[in-house]
């Protein structure tokens, strides 16, 4: 049970990377040095003559290797020349374009200007005349403003005169009015007193005859009566005075009465009718006296009123006259007061239109003025910008004079170093070949030397056993280390599967077996252990040795300098916490296998302190590629945050190859170096034709520059992915790990019986796999199909520079089989391998791909960064080379990492030898991504 936790929940996925088997499958360093070389082989002593022709030959090789140098230098002074100076060349003939660009601009603002200077004195003048013009009728319409005052203030009078005057006969006929009204009143009053009193002396009358009427009665009733009474006073004066005549008439009337009585009432009502007869006469007489001085008073009176009535009237109608008089003068002064009105409201407005007329001329007057002073303010002003210009166009006139004279001397310094690059690399070579049969030569001579040596040492015997000893150690050491490295990828195979499928399941099976006393189940899983751990054990000790190769190898290298010392220091550095790693995994197996072993001997239960040490060595190796993992994704953190400034703002394209764009690029840069070299024969400037085939140029220079960044911006995408997904997978593994470290605790816990169920370490083991195994599988198909791609569609990755001269793979002669086994595809762009070759290759774990996209990516970076002595990078610009640079420091191979000084890192860089090991260098950096 504890092996089958500790192997299910703590084996890493794939020998080889840190995330899966801490250090495992390290690239062993492709030397021909002897790690287990015990003592030096001395060579035989050689007579004086055989020493003076080594001397000979040795001197022959130094002048030939200095002869090497030397021609190198050459090379290498002329390229930085040729590129310092195609860099000037592109400088000051740009310099020279934007300086003649701006010239032009800047007289065709001077011709601007001078035109709108131009226009702003005739807009000067205009305006000038204009105020002038405005001011004129400005003093126009004041003047008549001024008449129409004049006349508004004596229509004004007259108004005001005749206004009052109105006002006078509208007073006058009011006055008159009121008089006519007063007559008039008064003659209705003695109308009214007239028909009143003509009324009362009617009525009077009427009453008077009336009176006169009753006196005409009374009188005759009174005479009747009288005459009556005189007939009884007659009668009765014979009995007395007036009584008897009363009684004469009374006894007359009663004698008329039919009796006495009667005659007595007669009488005594004659007598009343008498009386009242009187009486009445004697009041209607009063009354009819009245009536009458009534009448007589109220005809006087009637006569004064009808005097009054016709002097009222007479007067009413002396005033109605008047004040009709008076109504006609008011009217027709009001008639005059209100044309005079009209005329002053007239001249009023008159004199306000002046007056408007007269402001908005003097506005426009002091607009025109305010327009004419702006017009020669900007007159001024574009004078001076006119003036400006003029001098601007001189100084870049100047300015485009020189920057063509440089440029023709940078473009002359150009193409003869150039001619000097050809020539000293002609010598190069010539040298290069001399040195090569020199250096045949003194192999041939080498090889008949150590030849006649093996004959002389074969004659002695007292060192012939050393020597054999020594090589046999050295061929051990080398075989042991060649197999290892030939085992490890073979093995990691069944490592993965038994650790990732086998495992994890029956481990939980055993447990639960154990647990229920199920003895056949346990023995299965103990026979299922014996399959693995020996697998487990090859594997961990494979790597192990690999690592004790790696840093020995790195021991003794890592001081050096240039682009491969940085892989042994990093291996100086790393390598022993992955050999520390991997030798504590085999020890793990070794107890594993011995816990095993007992088992099998019919112990199912095992030895608890061999579980123990298990779990122990699992939490201790997880433990520590658990910190190693913490501070990797820390830094690459970092690292990409910091990539992914480089080339910002440009697209990632590779629409061709990179050679073709450099091969264009260094076309268009000489050929912009001979446009560039006339520039400065003709003292009256350039040739307009020159200049324009000069910018065409430089467009085309521009265009392909932007291609060479585009594929720099291409390669740093793919290194921004890269560090994407190791992100992942370092935090997956660092997860992995500590659930491993947690199952190592649960296994010693189990091993002690503190924890009896297997439920909890098997899932922790099963977790651990799968997160664990899904890593594994994912790197392995990629693997698989990188491997397959490489034959199936071998021009997909094809290199897309220049190689190293003398690197280059030789080309296969064309048989029936590789035609039948190398295609071209359909579109006829790209040779196809056989699909049962790309298969065969895809399970070939023993053996990386020589050209993949990783190492098409180094080679275009290095490209891109060489220095121009290298045939590569000998058109590439050198502002562009900067930022490469720049982005392989940010890759970590830098002058820091290769232990150099800059000086140095860049002679490196230059140097056409270091090429492949540069490529090599920076694929390493890839990988490790």
């Amino acid at each position: 049970m504890t092996t089958a936790i500790q192997r299910a929940a703590g084996t890493p996925i794939e020998r080889g990377t840190p995330v899966q088997r801490a250090t495992g499958t390290a690239e062993l360093p492709g030397t021909a040095a002897h790690d287990l070389e015990i003592t030096p082989v001395t060579e035989p002593e050689r007579s004086g003559g055989e020493t003076r022709r080594v001397q000979d030959a040795t001197a022959g090789r130094q002048a030939a290797v200095d002869d090497v140098a030397e021609a190198k230098r050459k090379v290498s002074d002329a390229s930085r020349a040729r590129a310092g100076a195609a860099a000037d060349v592109w400088t000051w003939s740009g310099t020279a374009v934007e300086a003649r660009k701006k010239e032009t601009a800047a007289r065709g603002r001077a011709e601007e200007l001078e035109g709108e200077v131009g226009a702003a004195e005739r807009g000067k003048r205009e305006s000038l005349e204009k105020a002038q013009d405005f001011t004129g009728r400005a003093n126009a319409a004041t003047e008549r403003q001024r008449g129409s005052a004049e006349a508004a203030t004596r229509h004004g009078e007259t108004e005001d005169r005749k206004g009052a005057a109105a006002r006078e006969a509208r007073e006058q006929a009011a006055g008159f009015t009121k008089e006519a009204e007063a007559a008039e009143r008064k003659r209705k009053a003695a109308e009214d007193l007239v028909a009143v009193l003509s009324t009362t002396i009617a009525d009077a009358r009427r009453s008077q005859a009336e009176a006169e009427e009753r006196v005409r009665r009374f009188t005759r009733q009174a005479e009747e009566a009288a005459a009556q009474l005189k007939t009884a006073d007659e009668a009765a004066r014979k009995a007395g005075a007036a009584e008897d005549k009363a009684q004469e008439q009374a006894a007359e009337a009663e004698v008329e009465a039919e009796s006495e009585e009667q005659f007595a009432q007669s009488m005594r009502k004659r007598t009343v009718e008498l009386a009242q007869a009187l009486k009445g006469a004697k009041g209607a007489r009063e009354e009819a006296q009245e009536k009458g001085e009534e009448a007589e008073g109220a005809g006087a009176s009637r006569a004064r009123a009808e005097e009054d009535q016709e002097e009222a009237a007479r007067l009413r109608d002396e005033a109605d006259q008047s004040a009709r008089e008076s109504a006609d003068l008011a009217e027709k002064l009001d008639r005059e007061a209100r044309a005079a009105t009209e005329a002053r409201e007239a001249a009023e407005q008159a004199a306000a239109g002046h007056e408007r007329d007269a402001k908005d001329a003097h506005g426009k007057a002091e607009k025109a003025r305010a327009e004419a002073a702006g017009y020669a303010k900007t007159a001024g002003d574009k004078q001076a910008e006119r003036d400006a210009a003029l001098a601007q166009a001189t100084e870049h006139g100047q300015e485009a004079a020189e920057a063509r004279q440089r440029a023709a001397v940078a473009a002359q310094g150009q193409l003869g170093q150039g001619a000097t690059e050809g020539t000293a690399r002609t010598a190069l070579a010539a040298v290069k070949e001399t040195k090569k049969k020199a250096a045949e030569k003194a192999a041939e001579e080498k090889a008949a030397e150590e030849k006649a040596a093996e004959e002389k040492a074969a004659a002695k015997t007292d060192g012939s056993s050393r020597n054999v000893a020594t090589r046999a150690a050295d061929g051990a050491g080398h075989a042991v280390k060649k197999a290892s490295a030939k085992t490890k990828p073979w093995v990691d195979v069944p490592d993965t599967v038994a650790l990732r499928a086998t495992a994890p399941p029956g481990g939980v099976y055993s447990a639960e077996a154990s647990k229920h006393g199920d003895t056949g189940t346990v023995r299965g899983n103990v026979i299922q252990q014996n399959v693995e751990n020996p697998i487990n054990l090859i594997s961990d000790a494979t790597g192990t040795v690999n690592d004790i190769a790696t840093i020995k190898e790195a021991a003794g290298k890592r001081h050096d300098s240039g682009p491969a010392s940085h892989a042994h220091r990093k291996n100086w550095v790393g390598k022993p916490l992955g050999l520390a790693t991997n030798s504590q995994m085999a020890a793990n197996d070794v107890l594993k296998i011995s816990n095993t072993g007992t088992k099998t001997a019919g112990d199912v239960a095992g030895v608890a302190a061999l579980g123990d040490a298990g779990g122990a060595l699992t939490i201790s190796f997880s433990a520590l590629v658990a910190a190693r993992d913490t501070a990797v994704i820390k830094n690459t953190h970092a690292q990409r945050k910091e990539l992914k400034e480089h080339f910002r703002g440009v697209a990632a394209k590779r629409d061709r190859k990179l050679q073709d764009v450099l091969n264009d690029l260094g076309t268009e840069t000489t050929g912009l170096a001979q446009a560039s070299s006339s520039l400065g024969n003709s003292a009256d400037g350039p040739d307009p034709k020159a200049m324009e085939e000069l910018e065409k140029r430089r467009a085309r220079i521009e265009s392909l520059r932007t291609e060479v960044l585009e594929h720099m911006a291409s390669a740093r995408e793919y290194v921004v992915h890269k560090k994407k997904w190791k992100l992942g997978h370092r935090f997956v593994n660092l997860t992995g790990n500590v659930a491993r470290m947690a199952a190592g605790a649960v296994a010693i816990a189990a091993a002690s019986g503190a924890v009896t169920g297997g439920i909890a370490p098997g899932v922790a083991g099963g977790a651990t796999a799968a997160a664990l195994g899904g890593l594994a599988v994912k790197k392995g198909v990629k693997k698989a199909n990188k491997r397959y791609i490489s034959v199936r569609q071998p021009d997909r990755y094809a290199r897309t520079t220049l190689a190293q001269e003398g690197t280059e793979e030789p080309k296969e002669t064309e048989t029936a089989e590789t035609s039948e086994a190398s295609r071209m595809s359909k579109d006829g762009t790209s040779r196809r391998g056989r699909r049962r070759d790309a298969w065969k290759e895809a399970f070939m774990v023993s053996h990386p791909i020589k050209q993949g996209k990783r190492q098409l990516r180094a080679q275009e970076i290095y490209a891109v960064a060489a220095g121009p002595a290298v045939p590569v990078g000998k058109d590439v610009p050198d502002d562009i080379r900067r930022e490469a640079r720049d982005f392989l420091k940010a890759l970590k191979c830098g002058p820091d990492h290769h232990n150099q000084k800059p000086e140095e890192w860049e002679a490196s860089l230059n140097d056409p030898e270091q090429q492949k090991e540069w490529e090599e260098a920076i694929a390493k950096q890839l990988a490790s991504l």
